[in-house]
């Protein structure tokens, strides 16, 4: 796994672990948008591990 995707897995947990705590303790327009950011960190993530899959296939053979 490539350190960019590391980078944007964990940016993705804290950003919305973050926004949820804000979320919860009143800050909550602060809150929801990084709630949103951590979700897009991780749908990146997922789309660059969905990447790196099939590069990974398509050299196998």
């Amino acid at each position: 796994m490539a350190g960019g995707t590391l980078a944007l897995m964990i940016a993705g947990l804290v950003g919305f672990g973050a926004g949820a705590y804000l979320a919860a303790t009143g800050e909550r327009p602060v809150g929801i948008a990084l709630m949103g950011m951590g979700l897009l960190f991780q749908a990146l993530t997922l789309r660059q591990l969905r990447i790196s899959k099939v590069k990974d296939q398509g050299d196998a053979g």
